[in-house]
């Protein structure tokens, strides 16, 4: 039974120290897996974070541009808010939304073409 136990014994230790010198090397190269991947994943969170900011002032910008043409376009209605009848010319309100969509939509695409 001790000659069993000594040569099992003297087997697991030549077997651990070959295990360990196949798995040594290979650690660093772990390492280096690890350390690429997070690499990659910042790349792609800086990459959506630099997306939603440009979406952010986009729409920043179209929603101001709106807001100043339809200030713009209400300081030149002369009539008073009357109901909407659709037998005369187009109210002035609804003209002025209207011009102040308009506009949101063209400056939302003018600044995002510009930075595409």
């Amino acid at each position: 039974m001790s000659q069993f136990l000594e040569l099992a014994e003297d087997t697991f230790i030549e077997q651990i120290n070959t295990n360990l010198a196949y798995l040594t090397p290979g650690q660093n190269l772990f390492d280096q897996m690890i350390d690429t991947i997070r690499g990659i994943v910042e790349i792609e969170q800086a990459k959506r974070d630099r997306s939603l900011e440009r979406t952010i002032q986009v729409l920043g910008i179209a929603f101001g541009g709106g807001a100043i043409v339809s200030g713009v376009v209400t300081q030149h209605i002369d009539k008073p808010f009357a109901p909407i009848n659709f037998k005369y010319p187009v109210h002035p309100l609804v003209s002025s939304l209207l011009l102040s969509f308009l506009a949101t939509a063209f400056i939302w695409w003018v600044a995002g073409r510009k930075w595409r």
